[in-house]
């Protein structure tokens, strides 16, 4: 993880968009070139293999729409070379909200690219930490609310604390979870897995702007 979180990315996007019907901009993320370059910022997250390996490239996609499910078919026409950031790009396009609009086959280049946008710590200077909904409060009762502990690890007298590490997106959504000082394994499964279900955060904020921040929470153990 020390490795990861040197390397961030930053997403520029190409929009080649024919024969648009309609021009509802208000609502309509796939008519307005800014809305959807700043939709993929927020909502990408870009694959820790990628990361780990430097990969960049860039990914140019086919789709069809219509008037109701929206974005209903999606083809590679030029991969990236990583088809990890293939498939990220595909499952960014297929979660853009539909709109009343429809659109002639069109195409769409995005430029996946690692740079100084990169994954913060808490640490750091940043304008804004990172929040879980209600505060930590509301986060160390959504743990204790939902440890279930395994009958093996709840007969074992055990006292301490795992220490859990995670990203939290630019959308609030957790990644790339992992345990950084491990108690007993079957205490460090239940607590990842309450980490990965834990509801969207609040994100961080440097100027102004939503980034990927890393987290390390430690998880109180004590049994009998």
């Amino acid at each position: 993880m020390k490795q990861v979180i040197k390397f961030a990315f930053v997403l520029s996007m190409l929009l080649s968009t024919n024969n648009v019907i309609g021009q509802n901009r208000n609502n309509d993320i796939l008519s307005d070139s800014t809305k959807l370059a700043e939709y993929i910022y927020t909502n990408m997250h870009y694959p820790l293999m990628d990361l780990i390996n430097n990969s960049e490239g860039t990914t140019v996609y086919k789709y069809v729409t219509d008037s109701l499910p929206g974005i209903n078919e999606i083809q590679i026409v030029k991969s990236s070379g990583s088809g990890s950031l293939d498939r990220e790009g595909k499952r960014l396009l297929w979660q853009i909200p539909s709109s009343e609009n429809e659109y002639s086959p069109s195409e769409i280049a995005i430029d996946f690219k690692l740079a100084d946008n990169k994954i913060y710590e808490m640490f750091d200077v940043l304008e804004s930490a990172p929040e879980f909904p209600g505060g930590n409060s509301e986060m160390f009762k959504f743990i204790s609310q939902n440890l279930n502990w395994p009958p093996e690890g709840a007969e074992m007298a055990i006292q301490g604390s795992t220490f859990c590490g995670f990203v939290i997106e630019k959308d609030g959504s957790i990644n790339i979870a992992e345990v950084v000082i491990p108690l007993q394994h079957w205490f460090d499964a239940e607590a990842m897995r309450v980490i990965k279900r834990m509801p969207r955060w609040t994100a961080g904020k440097k100027d102004g702007k939503p980034v990927r921040v890393y987290f390390i929470l430690p998880i109180k153990i004590h049994t009998q």
